[in-house]
């Protein structure tokens, strides 16, 4: 599964790979000039994903792991990292997400 992500402000653009290991694990790689999201996937690896989708979102270790490098708590990198597991492993039906501001 791949997914592209344009993170907003900052103006970094992501794209986040999901590489299957086993039949419930995977790596997480990424392409981008981000540097926090860079460190965030060095520990990305070996991500058990039925403890993954089905922890509290702050004990999951895409949260906890960004909460040591993603410079902002609005970054929707984690989020989607978290999306593209899903979908790899079909847990939820294939949806794109945006957010958008209407009151600009």
């Amino acid at each position: 599964m791949t997914v592209y992500v344009k993170a907003g402000q900052c103006n970094q653009e992501v794209v986040i790979q999901i590489k299957r290991k086993t039949e419930s694990t995977c790596d997480v790689v990424v392409e981008t000039t981000c540097e926090y999201i860079k460190k965030l996937v060095e520990e990305l690896k070996d991500i058990k994903v039925g403890e993954e989708v089905t922890l509290p979102l702050c004990d999951t270790k895409v949260y906890k792991t960004a909460s040591k490098y993603v410079c902002r708590t609005s970054c929707v990198v984690p989020c989607a990292i978290l999306k593209a597991i899903e979908q790899e492993f079909k847990i939820f039906e294939q949806k794109n997400v945006s957010i958008e501001f209407l009151n600009l």
